[in-house]
C-alpha cells in the first residue's frame, strides 16, 4: 500500500479521488504533503525508490476563465501563468533539480479537450505536463509512472531538505553517518526514512484542518526495535507541534534523568535551544512539580534507607512475612504504582510477573504492614517516591493540574500504570498521547498491557523493525542474548528486520583478571580511541555495572580525557546538564540502569558482567530465579543496543559459554 506522509485520514471532495489514484500506484511509492505549505509550495510529492521524485499541483480553475484563446487576459488568466511560471522554477532548490524534477498539473475542472489545448500553449514555455481530472483519476497508474524524474543522493536531500526540513535529523542527534563509507563531504545530511517520518506524523493535523477534529482524546502507540528511532521520532514530532502550534502546551516525558539531559544538549547544539512552548522532563521531576499544584504543598521525600528501615522496625508486629525488606518494599511499590486503595483490592488484584505468589493472609498482613509505614512517613510530611503519583491520582483536587495539548512518552514500557493515570489527567480532553516503546526492554515494569493501564491502541500501534542505530552484527548477538533470557510471550518480542543493515562486526569481549583491572583496561582503550583522533568524544560513551568502582572510573577518564570533558551522567551536579555547559565535546559515563534511550557509536560495557553470574537471594523460589534472570537478559540486550557501530565488553569474569559465543574474544584476555 502506498505510504502517505502525514495520514489522509480525514479526507472529503477531491482529496477522495486524488487519494484513489495514487493508491493505485506501486505500493513502494510514499506521497508526502509539505505540513506548512506556501502559496508557492506543490501540493503534493510523490517518491518512488527507483523511479525518482513528481511533485504534483492541483489546479481549480476552470477552461474558461484561462482560455489562451480569450482576447483580453483575465486576471485568473495571469493568475495561472503566474503558477506555473512558479511551478518550473520552484524557489529554494536549484536550478539542476528544477529540472530533473518530475512535474505535474492536475487541471481539476477541465475536460480533456480543454487540458490538450492548454498544453499546446504552455508545455513548450514552461516545460510542464498537464492532466485532467478524468485522465489523471482514471489512468493516473499508468502515466504517473512515465514522469517521476531521477535525483541523485545529493539531489534528494536538497529537495527533502528545502519542502520537508521537519523530517532532517541533526548529524549530532543520529549514528547513522558511521554507517556511510563513502566519507566525502556531500554526504553530510540524514533525514528520518519514511517509515520514521510517517511515524512522526501520525495523527499531525495541518492548522486549518485542526477545527475539524473528533475531540476525543487521541493514544498513538510506536513499538519499535533498539535503534529504529523512536526518540528521533517523539523529538522530531514535538519539536513539529511546537513550531505548528505555537499557542499549544507540548510535553516529552521519559523516565531517565541521564536521558533528558543528552536530548536537551542535542538540541541545543542542534537548534540552539528548545521551544518555548515544548518542555521536556523526567516523569519523577515533572509529576513532583504536579504534585505541588495539586496539594499547594512543599513535597518532601525520605532518604533511601528511611524506607527499609521502618519496615524493619514495623514488621515486628507480623512475624509470619518470610520476605525480605526489599521484597516488602518492592511490594509496596506495586501497591502504590497499581493504585490499590484497600486490603480488599490488595486480596484481588493480579501479581501476574511479581516472581514469587503471596497467600490471602499474607496479601493482609503486607497491606496492614504498608499501612504502618504509610502513616509513619505521612506524620512527618513524607512519603515513599513511589506513592505521590498515586496521590496525585487519588485527589479530589486534580483541576489545579498543569494541562497539555500533547504528550509525548518515550520508552513507554518503563511507565507504571499510576504514572499513565497522572499523564491522562493532565491530557487536555481534546488532546493527543504518543507513546514510544520497545518491548524488548520491558524490565522495570513487566507484564503490563497497554488496556491494564487504561490505554486502547488496538488499530492504533505501529511497529518499526528496521534498527538504523546499529549493525546487523551487534543486533544480532544482542537478540540471541535476550533470547537465553526471556520465555514470555512470544507476541512480546519485535522481531528485528536485519534487511539492509550494516554487516559490521560482532561484539568484542576482553577478560581481565580483577574489576580493577577492568577500570584500567577501559581507560586504556579509550585513550587509544581518542589519540588516533578520527571520533569526537560525544561518540563515545561507558556503561558501568554496579560492581566498578565508578568514581575511580571517572577520575582516570577525566584525566586521561582533560578536566571537565567527561560527562558523567548520573553525578548529582552532572545530572541537569554537562559540566561545562551545552554545547562541547563530551566522553558520556552512565550507569546500566539509567542508559537507556543513549546511544553512542562507539560503547564500552564495564562491571556488567555481574548480571550473567547473579545467584539472587538466598531462599528464592525458581520463580522469583526466573524473573530475575529475565530482568538481567533485557537490561544486556538494552545495554549491548545502545552501540551504533563498535561494542566492547570487559568483564572480570568468565561468562557463560552461550553468552561468550556471541562475542569475539580479544586474543589477549585469558
Amino acid at each position: 500500500m502506498v505510504t502517505f506522509i502525514p495520514e489522509w485520514i480525514k479526507v472529503s471532495g477531491r482529496a477522495i479521488h486524488i487519494k484513489k489514484a495514487l493508491n493505485a500506484l506501486d505500493d513502494t511509492c510514499v506521497v508526502r504533503r509539505p505540513i506548512r505549505p506556501t502559496k508557492s509550495t506543490p501540493e503534493l510529492f510523490v517518491q518512488h525508490p527507483d523511479k525518482g521524485w513528481l511533485a504534483i499541483v492541483v489546479c481549480d480553475a476552470p477552461f474558461s476563465a484561462i482560455d489562451p484563446g480569450q482576447m483580453f487576459e483575465t486576471a485568473e488568466q495571469t493568475e495561472f501563468v503566474q503558477t506555473l511560471a512558479n511551478f518550473s522554477n520552484l524557489a529554494g532548490i536549484p536550478p539542476s533539480i528544477n529540472k530533473s524534477l518530475g512535474k505535474l498539473v492536475v487541471m481539476w475542472s477541465c475536460l480533456p479537450e480543454e487540458v490538450t489545448t492548454l498544453s499546446k500553449q504552455y508545455f513548450e514555455r514552461f516545460g510542464l505536463r498537464l492532466l485532467s481530472r478524468e485522465q489523471f483519476s482514471q489512468h493516473g497508474d499508468k502515466l504517473i509512472p512515465r514522469l517521476f524524474g531521477q535525483l541523485d543522493e545529493v539531489e534528494a536531500q536538497l529537495l527533502l531538505g528545502s519542502f520537508f526540513p521537519e523530517a532532517e535529523i541533526p548529524a549530532v542527534c543520529t549514528t547513522r553517518r558511521h554507517f556511510n563509507r563513502d566519507n566525502s563531504a556531500k554526504l553530510t545530511r540524514f533525514f528520518l526514512d519514511s517509515q520514521q517520518e510517517w511515524a512522526s506524523k501520525l495523527d499531525l493535523e495541518l492548522p486549518q484542518e485542526q477545527m475539524e477534529a473528533v475531540k476525543d482524546l487521541s493514544v498513538r502507540l510506536i513499538n519499535g526495535v533498539a535503534g529504529s528511532g523512536k526518540t528521533l521520532i517523539a523529538i522530531n514530532r514535538a519539536l513539529m507541534l511546537a513550531d505548528i502550534f505555537p499557542s499549544q502546551r507540548i510535553l516529552i516525558l521519559i523516565h531517565n534523568t541521564p536521558v533528558v539531559a543528552d536530548i536537551k544538549e542535542k538540541i541545543y547544539r542542534s537548534r540552539g535551544g528548545i521551544p518555548s512552548n515544548l518542555e521536556i522532563n523526567t516523569f519523577s521531576s515533572w509529576a513532583h512539580q504536579q504534585w505541588r499544584n495539586v496539594f499547594q504543598a512543599r513535597l518532601e521525600m525520605p532518604g533511601i534507607p528511611v524506607v527499609p528501615a521502618l519496615i524493619k522496625h514495623n514488621r515486628a508486629s507480623w512475624p509470619d512475612l518470610k520476605q525480605t525488606e526489599e521484597q516488602l518494599q518492592e511490594e509496596f511499590d506495586f501497591i502504590n504504582d497499581s493504585l490499590i486503595i484497600s486490603v480488599e483490592h490488595c486480596i484481588n488484584t493480579s501479581r501476574s510477573g511479581r516472581g514469587f505468589a503471596l497467600r490471602k493472609t499474607e496479601r493482609e498482613q503486607i497491606w496492614a504492614l504498608y499501612e504502618a509505614v504509610t502513616s509513619t512517613l505521612n506524620s512527618c510530611g513524607q512519603r515513599m517516591w513511589s506513592a505521590f503519583p498515586r496521590e496525585i491520582c487519588l485527589s479530589n483536587e486534580n483541576r489545579r493540574l498543569q494541562k497539555y495539548n500533547h504528550i509525548l512518552i518515550d520508552e513507554a514500557q518503563f511507565f507504571a500504570p499510576s504514572w499513565f493515570q497522572v499523564v491522562k489527567l493532565t491530557v487536555e480532553s481534546d488532546g493527543h498521547l504518543f507513546l514510544c516503546a520497545d518491548p524488548n526492554q520491558g524490565f522495570m515494569k513487566n507484564r503490563l498491557s497497554w488496556k491494564s493501564v487504561g490505554l486502547d491502541v488496538a488499530g492504533r500501534t505501529k511497529k518499526l523493525r528496521k534498527s538504523y542505530r546499529t549493525t546487523q552484527a551487534i543486533l544480532e548477538a544482542a537478540s540471541r542474548a535476550l533470547a537465553q533470557f526471556v520465555q514470555g510471550d512470544p507476541e512480546d518480542y519485535l522481531e528485528p528486520d536485519f534487511t539492509g543493515m550494516e554487516p559490521g562486526t560482532p561484539p568484542f569481549l576482553i577478560y581481565v583478571d580483577t574489576p580493577q583491572d577492568a577500570v584500567d583496561r577501559v581507560t586504556n582503550e579509550l585513550t587509544a580511541i581518542i589519540d588516533e583522533g578520527q571520533l569526537p568524544l560525544a561518540s563515545l560513551l561507558v556503561i558501568y555495572g554496579d560492581n566498578i568502582q565508578k568514581k575511580l572510573l571517572y577520575e582516570l577518564l577525566e584525566k586521561r580525557v582533560g578536566h571537565r570533558k567527561v560527562w558523567w551522567l548520573n553525578k548529582s551536579e552532572h545530572k541537569k546538564e554537562p559540566p561545562s555547559g551545552y554545547g562541547k565535546d563530551y566522553l558520556r559515563m552512565a550507569n546500566l540502569d539509567t542508559a537507556t534511550g543513549l546511544e553512542a557509536s562507539v560503547v564500552f560495557l564495564v562491571g556488567v558482567d555481574s548480571l550473567l553470574s547473579e545467584s539472587g537471594i538466598p531462599g528464592q523460589s525458581k520463580d522469583e530465579l526466573d524473573a530475575r534472570a529475565e530482568e538481567n537478559g533485557r537490561k544486556l540486550y538494552m545495554a549491548m543496543t545502545r552501540a551504533g557501530q563498535r561494542l566492547v565488553m570487559v568483564a572480570a569474569q568468565k561468562l557463560p559459554a552461550s553468552i561468550e559465543n556471541l562475542f569475539q574474544i580479544n586474543s589477549e584476555s585469558k
